[in-house]
């Protein structure tokens, strides 16, 4: 079976986006950010993400849409966009294609800052009779709305920003696959470009938890111990803005104190590059692994037909992943007033300048 992504769609998504970014008109969206508030972008692209390409599962008509209104959002701002598309076959034969839409702030430095969030929603359960016809309908405004909204928000505001590195704002296809899409572009990258990355920032699932954290990369700080200063510098900032952050305790001994997990920073970290793990969970309930996200269970009680279709085990009480009922503007912002633009006011303000310092060597990382 084959479904996906093919160089047809390329060319479709490009259209695609020319007409999105028609539509929006006016000037470049990087000169008008500057005079919002924090978060006011963040936090529209979320929601707007989430109700507009509901489904954005690999191989689907919106996971496409949603490729190409990110294309036109970043287009709009006035960044050059490259598609890079990619295949995989799964251990049961399926071969699939998705996209990563890569928008580049040139330097001069010869190194480069990545960041990153996957657009794509789980299609985890698609199988299961009983709830797959509810997956189409998943917004995933916390798995990963969230994230690709303050990827935008960033993009807008350091458009304008002198910055001695390279950034590329990448949004990741397939990261629900199996960290697809950054495995695919890691691949792309020669020996020389991994060597000259200074950074990769990754932005997952920020609206749920109870606390935010910033975490470092295992196999990257138990090589170097400096790849866990973008880590410390956003706690530092977060103390200087009055912000709650952390990072994991290592209470559960597989994920070591100050390191993160399970999204597509690891497959930069495994590569040896210093990472920044950005998310909102909270690493001290459940099984202390992070997967529990909220110790009030009773906001996100178990559902009886994820347990039905043998999914408990990945949609704790506590949780939102991957849960259509769940993971929707309505709900969380029912069971969480105001949480949106809170997180995305607080996430946006730390890493705007923890990004402009690391892309101008203000921090020794390697």
């Amino acid at each position: 079976m084959k479904a996906g992504f093919s160089r047809r769609n390329a060319l479709l998504l490009s259209a695609m986006s020319l007409a999105l970014t028609a539509c929006l008109g006016g000037g470049s969206d990087a000169d008008s950010s500057q005079a919002q508030p924090y978060g006011s972008m963040a936090a529209k692209e979320m929601r707007a993400l989430a109700q507009d390409y509901s489904g954005r599962i690999v191989g689907t008509a919106q996971g496409d849409k949603a490729a190409a209104y990110l294309q036109s959002r970043l287009q709009a701002m006035g960044y050059a966009v490259q598609l890079q598309p990619f295949t995989f076959t799964t251990k049961a034969g399926v071969s699939y294609s998705s996209v990563n839409v890569v928008a580049t702030k040139p330097g001069s430095s010869g190194k480069t800052v990545i960041v990153g969030a996957h657009y794509d929603s789980s299609n985890a359960y698609l199988g299961a009779s009983a709830q797959g016809s509810l997956m189409p309908a998943l917004q995933g405004l916390d798995d990963n709305a969230s994230g690709v909204g303050v990827l935008l928000e960033l993009a807008s505001r350091l458009k304008n920003t002198a910055t001695a590195d390279t950034i590329q704002f990448v949004s990741f296809g397939a990261e629900e696959m199996g960290l697809r899409g950054s495995a695919a572009y890691l691949a792309q990258m020669s020996d020389a470009d991994k060597k000259a990355t200074r950074l990769m920032v990754n932005m997952d699932s920020l609206i749920t938890g109870d606390t935010m954290y910033f975490h470092a990369g295992k196999v990257s700080t138990a090589a170097n111990a400096k790849a866990g200063a973008a880590r410390d510098l956003a706690l530092q900032l977060a103390r200087q803005y009055g912000i709650q952050a952390e990072t994991n305790p290592g209470l559960d001994a597989a994920y070591p104190a100050g390191t993160g997990c399970c999204s597509d920073q690891e497959t930069f970290d495994a590569a040896g590059i210093p990472v920044l793990a950005v998310e909102a969970t909270n690493w001290k309930v459940g099984d202390n692994d992070g997967y529990q996200q909220v110790a009030d269970v009773s906001l996100f009680p178990a559902l009886a037909y994820l347990k039905a279709s043998g999914a408990s085990a990945n949609t704790p009480a506590g949780a939102t992943w991957h849960n259509p009922v769940y993971d929707n503007v309505a709900y969380l912002e029912a069971k969480l007033p105001g949480r949106v633009a809170q997180r995305a006011a607080d996430f946006s303000r730390i890493l705007t300048p923890l990004i402009a310092d690391v892309a101008n060597g203000k921090l020794a990382l390697q």
